[in-house]
């Protein structure tokens, strides 16, 4: 079952990716590459996509437009609004800026994206998930779980090297191993100091 989740997730992450990129394009004339990670993925669709699934299939079963709707319209918030607020302290990087958009908070935050979101939960709810769904739901169990395995490797994958270039955690790498091999020469040069090669001094 939970590679069933994960694939629904891979895909929503997918569409979402699409859906930005393309927005924000045709929004500025030029190519925009949304994606937090270097493959063409934004998780926070999926995470927000995932929670439309199990919300409205397990939690609420009765719903209505104006459910969906709100749901989408505030859940966005409660996603976002951390979600900005962690990868500022960890990679002191913005993903996204509502400062210029009116009625925001903190930049994190607005009322029009947020009703977006809204609109968004609309099209996932009732557009988007009744195809994508029973799709799924046709698939074999053993693919869905195989498909999983490969999701949680290539998302590994590219979260690892996208975190190591926003920390720059390989030049502290390089500079770490710098440093060793320096001492390690000084070493060598106290013990050595005329520069003698040993093998053959010994023979």
């Amino acid at each position: 079952m939970i590679g069933y989740y994960l694939t629904y997730f891979a895909i929503m992450s997918f569409i979402g990716y699409l859906y930005e990129s393309l927005a924000m394009t045709l929004w500025s004339g030029k190519w925009q590459n949304r994606g937090f990670l270097y493959g063409p993925v934004i998780p926070i669709y999926g995470v927000g996509s995932l929670l439309s699934v199990l919300i409205f299939s397990i939690l609420i079963k009765d719903y209505s437009v104006a459910t969906v709707f709100i749901t989408g319209f505030f859940g966005s918030m409660l996603l976002e609004f951390p979600t900005s607020v962690v990868l500022e302290k960890l990679f002191h990087a913005y993903w996204w800026d509502y400062s210029s958009a009116p009625l925001n908070i903190q930049g994190r935050v607005s009322f029009f994206s947020s009703l977006g979101f809204g609109i968004g939960a609309l099209i996932i709810v009732y557009l988007i998930n009744p195809y994508l769904l029973p799709f799924l739901d046709g698939l074999n169990i053993n693919l869905l779980n195989i498909l999983g395995y490969i999701i949680v490797i290539l998302f590994s994958i590219d979260t690892t090297v996208t975190v190591c270039v926003l920390t720059g955690f390989e030049d502290k790498v390089n500079s770490i191993a710098s440093y060793i091999d320096e001492h390690m020469d000084e070493a060598v040069d106290n013990i050595n100091p005329k520069g003698k090669n040993i093998k053959h001094a010994l023979l």
